[in-house]
């Protein structure tokens, strides 16, 4: 027995392998524990444990806006070499207010 994790609902988490946040959220209403709680507790007792992928943001890359603040500027991409080190969000703001 654990401080907060009686063996049977131990046991419930071990039986329950491979565990993914389904199988984690479902376990975590039965044992009257946090989602979070039961991932941590299945990690610390080796059981696998399947995380959720997140899903990306896809966007306009980095490149392809400073291609674009080029354009707009008559110039050639690499004549702003080094800009596309600044982050994205700067790129977007700079290009929207070149409109």
């Amino acid at each position: 027995m654990t401080k907060n994790y009686s063996e049977t609902q131990v046991q419930a988490i071990i039986d329950a392998a491979p565990l993914d946040f389904e199988k984690a959220q479902a376990l975590a209403i039965q044992l009257d524990k946090s989602h979070r709680s039961v991932i941590s507790k299945a990690k610390s007792l080796g059981v696998e444990y399947i995380g959720k992928t997140a899903a990306k943001k896809r966007g306009i890359g980095k490149p392809d806006l400073v291609l674009a603040i080029a354009k707009s500027m008559n110039l050639e991409a690499n004549e702003l070499e080094g800009l596309e080190r600044a982050t994205a969000r700067s790129l977007e703001r700079l290009l929207e207010h070149m409109a």
